[in-house]
Order: structure tokens, then sequence, then C-alpha cells
């Protein structure tokens, strides 16, 4: 063969090789690079997955923390069990609060419950149950969700029982409030402090006590009792408020009342007068209202007593509620002290000297829905002595026996000119021992538990005063063994004209011999042996004549006397 031959044979063997074994060589060559490729871009997959991470966990730590910042205190120390019992209590007081600001009726605030949710957080839910028009739920919803705190409402029910007008609906909701475990301890739901001075009505500035809690920089709104206040300037102690704002009015505050923080929701807006007012006259509870004509709500005329302290609150109704509150004002001379701000709230302390007597109240409500923009209404308040305090009457109730039935019935010295109604009830609770909460009538029928010597009982009389009065009175009272019936007739001995009836008291291991005609006392049971017979006996107790066999005891004795 050729060299020229022998060469292209070599080229055509080469070609051949390396297209058998092309995977082989690929492998061999590229794959290192491939490999380190796919690595990399592992890696870099690997990379933006965990920078994403970062990112959510940075915003989780941010939401966490913002949280905590809102969240209700849990309870401080090494507890156990974390949980928030001081929370339920602020929580709950501030829905009262706030549910009395609103002016809502028979308003009943209770704990609902309380429970820890996976060690991270306390769940706490409130029942307020309540009586209110639209306009106060309306408000009341509004002033909730405007509160920069961790909670919500998770069930609301309202039911009208009218479809025209402005009609009380029942409300029932339950709020819950969230307790982070983590969240810092405070003693109070918000930060407060306390007014240095009194604050007049028609004041601009008030003095606080300094607090480090409050906001640094003016702008933040302020509650003192039942009235929301903007502060537009701080300087030190002295803070420049905007008086009566959402939908408050202005009032006097005396010195050391409470300044709470109203925290709101940053950056949520304030509802204008006109947006409320439009919210509220679409009432979709009831028809559209006809023509308002505003009258001044019924007030229950009850006396007052003389020395404490009146406080009524003033309603007017049937008015358009989209054109704002009415405002009260006295006319004429009232007596003094008496006070009536411009939200209807009266208050006054008559002094002990102050004549009993009916005081009418000249009382003016201006509002667009009254006659001529002005009602004039004539409010009544009586004043009285306060019930005299009742003592027990010098009457010795009847020596108690165990196992036997007991009633008595105690009663009240006192001044007979006083009109006061009393209710009972007893101080604490022994065994079996009733009383009738409006006689005070005492019934019991103890047992051998009951201890016997002197047991003194309390009872609590309550009067009809506004307020009420309550007097705790001791009644003593002697609970004895029924001796009657540990002594029994023992024996009975007979010769000639001698009778002789042996009796036998087990509770004091002691003998008595008796005679016809000999008297005896045994516990509540006073009487005279008549005959002594051979088998039996007869008692006269009272006008009863009684026989007694030979081995009963005097309880026994309870068959009359059958004559042959």
């Amino acid at each position: 063969m050729q060299p020229r031959e022998k060469l292209i044979l070599g080229i055509l063997v080469g070609f051949v090789v390396v297209w058998q074994g092309s995977g082989w060589a690929y492998s061999v060559i590229f794959g290192p690079f491939q490999a380190r490729s796919e690595q990399l871009e592992r890696l870099t997959k690997s990379v933006a997955e965990k920078d994403d991470l970062l990112l959510n966990l940075a915003r989780s730590a941010k939401t966490l923390k913002e949280a905590r910042q809102i969240s209700l205190p849990p309870d401080g120390g090494k507890l156990k069990r974390p949980d928030a019992s001081n929370a339920e209590r602020l929580y709950q007081r501030w829905l009262t609060d706030l549910g009395e600001l609103c002016e809502m009726e028979d308003l009943k605030v209770s704990p609902a419950r309380r429970a820890l949710k996976g060690n991270e957080y306390v769940s706490v839910g409130i029942r307020l149950e309540a009586e209110a028009r639209y306009e106060q739920i309306v408000r009341f919803l509004d002033l909730f969700y405007r509160t920069n705190l961790l909670h919500r409402i998770s069930q609301l029910h309202i039911s009208s029982p009218e479809v025209e007008g402005d009609p009380f609906m029942k409300v029932s909701l339950e709020a819950e409030g969230i307790a982070l475990v983590d969240a810092p301890t405070r003693r109070t739901l918000f930060p407060q402090t306390n007014l240095t001075a009194d604050t007049p009505e028609d004041a601009t500035a008030i003095e606080v006590e300094v607090g480090d809690d409050f906001p640094k920089e003016p702008g933040f709104q302020i509650r003192i009792e039942n009235e929301f206040m903007t502060v537009t300037e701080m300087e030190g102690g002295k803070w420049t408020v905007t008086r009566g704002v959402d939908q408050t009015s202005s009032s006097l505050h005396e010195e050391g009342s409470l300044v709470e923080l109203v925290r709101q929701i940053p950056g949520l807006p304030q509802p204008t007068q006109e947006a409320f007012s439009q919210l509220v006259s679409a009432n979709i509870f009831v028809k559209p209202a006809p023509p308002y004509k505003m009258q001044l709500a019924p007030i229950t005329e009850r006396p007052f007593v003389r020395g404490k302290a009146i406080e009524l609150t003033l309603n007017a109704v049937s008015y358009d509620t989209s054109k704002g509150k009415p405002q009260f004002s006295l006319v004429g001379d009232p007596p003094a002290n008496l006070r009536l701000d411009k939200s209807g709230r009266l208050t006054w302390r008559p002094s002990n000297d102050v004549k009993q007597d009916a005081y009418p109240l000249k009382i003016e409500i201006r509002h667009p829905s009254a006659p001529q923009g002005v009602l004039t209404e004539t409010v009544t308040i009586r004043l009285r002595d306060a019930n005299p305090i009742p003592k027990l009457a010098d009457t010795n109730p009847p020596v108690v026996y165990l196992n036997r039935d007991w009633k008595f019935q105690p009663e009240l010295v006192n001044n007979p000119d006083s009109t006061a109604r009393y209710t009972w009830k007893l101080g604490k609770s022994i065994e079996g021992l009733s009383i009738n909460d409006r006689t005070g009538e005492l019934t019991w029928a103890p047992g051998d538990a009951i201890p016997t010597g002197e047991l003194t009982v309390p009872l609590v009389v309550t009067d009809n005063d506004s307020p009420p009065q309550s007097t705790t009175l001791a009644l003593k009272l002697d609970v004895q063994d029924d001796e009657a019936f540990f002594t029994r007739l023992n024996m009975i001995f007979r010769q000639g004209d001698v009778k002789r009836a042996f009796f036998y008291d087990a509770s004091r291991n002691k003998t008595t011999e008796l005679h016809e005609g000999d008297e005896f006392s045994v516990a509540e049971l006073q009487g005279t042996v008549k005959e002594i017979n051979r088998n039996h006996i007869i008692l006269k107790i009272g006008k009863k004549e009684l026989r007694l066999n030979s081995g009963q005891t005097l309880r026994e004795a309870q068959s009359p006397v059958v004559r042959r």
C-alpha cells in the first residue's frame, strides 16, 4: 500500500473512532464546564431566594414591632402560662367608657373569653350589650375602628323594633383584642396623666403633669371625661387645645381629672361633621324620617337626698341628627352650685341646709328641629332627707334547736315618719338558713353540722334611697341541742300512793325524777306531769294533754289522750 493510501486510510479510521466516541469525548472535554455552569445557576437562584426571605423577614419584623406597640399589654412577671387578665380589665373599662361616651343606654360590658393561642398571643374577648340609636352605634363603630389598637369586632348583631323615626335598637357585639406575649407590659391601655388646675368650659389652654409616654410634638388628640380635644401647642405642662372636637362638647373639668391620649391610626383622615351627618342620615334600619318635632326625652322624677351628689343626663329626641346636636342651657336663677353643660349633663350637690322642696328648672334646648329653633321645658328636682339608719328592735329571737324547724321575723326600729322601704339579704351564707328579701323573715332547720352556742347572723338591709344605702345589722342567735329529743321516759315506779317517773337526758347523762303535779321544762316544752300510770304518763303542755309511753322521748309525746 502506497504511503498516500495509508494516510487516507488513517484519516478514515480516525474519523470513525471520533464519531463513535463523541459522547465520551464531549463529556471529558466540556462536562466540567457545564457542571460549573449549572452549580452557578443554582447558587444564584438560592441567593435570590434568601434575599427575598431576608426582605420578607425584615418586613415581618417591622410589622411585628408595630403590632407590639398597639398590642394589649400582657401580664408581667414569670408566669408558667402567659396571660392577659390586666389587659382584659383595661379593655373592658375602655369599651365601657366608649359606650358611655356614645350615650348608649342599659349598657352591659362583660368578659366573654380569654385564650392563649400557640404561646404567641392571648386573645381577649369582651361582650357589649346595650340599647342605642343609629347615630350612637355609628359613632361607637367610628371611634372603635379609628383607635390604633390591635383589636377588631368579631361579632355584631343589631335589631330594630321599629321601621320609622329614630328608635332605640338592641346592640350585641363581641370585641376581640390581642395581647402579644412579648409585647411590653404597661399599667394602662393608653398613656394617661392628670390636670394640675381647673379647666373652665371656655378655656383654650390646659395644665397637665408632663407624661413621658405622650407625643413630644403637638397635633395629637386627648380625652378628658366625655370631651375630645386636639393639642395644637405645647410648652412644658401647658398645652393649647381645640375644645369639643369629634362631635363632643366642651365642659368644666376639675383639677386632678384624668387626661388620656386618644391613639388613632396614623394618616387616617378625621371625618367632617358633614360627612358624619350624611352617614347618620342614611339609616338603613328605618324608613326616611318624616318632618322632625324635637322633644325632651321623658325623665323619671324621683326624690334626691340632700348632701349627696346629683347627676342627670337630659336628652332630646326626634331631631335631625344631620344638623348637629341640641345645645342645653338653664334659664332664670337656678339653685346655687347647680350646673348644666351644653350636652345636657346636669350636676348638683345640694348642701344639708338646702330646704327640702321641689325645685323646678327651666331649660332651653336649641336646635333647628325645635319650633323656631328653641324648645323650652321644665324639669323638677325634689329634695328630701336621707333615710334614717335602721336598727333591730330589742326582741330576743327564739332559741334555735338542732333538727327543728325555726322561724323568726326581725323588726326594725326607725323614724315613724320615714317612707323608706327595705330589701334584706344575709351578710354571709349559713347552711340551710334562708331569708325573705322583702320581709326579712328568717327560716331554718339546722342540722347536726351547725355548732351549738351563740351564733351571730349578719343581716344586710338596703333602703330605697338614691343612691341606695346599705346597713349591716347583727342578729345574735342561741343554738342548742334539742334536749327534748334526747330526754326519754326511762322508768315508772308505782308502790301504793307513791308514783314516780324517771327521765334520762342522754345529751347530758342526767336522770330527773318527777311526781304527779311536778312541773318540767325541757327545750321549749314546758308543762306539768298530770298522771303517772303503769306503762305511760299524761303530760299537760299548755292546753293539750299528751300521752308519753315508757321508752319514748318527749318529742314522741305527740298523740292526744283518748278518754274512754
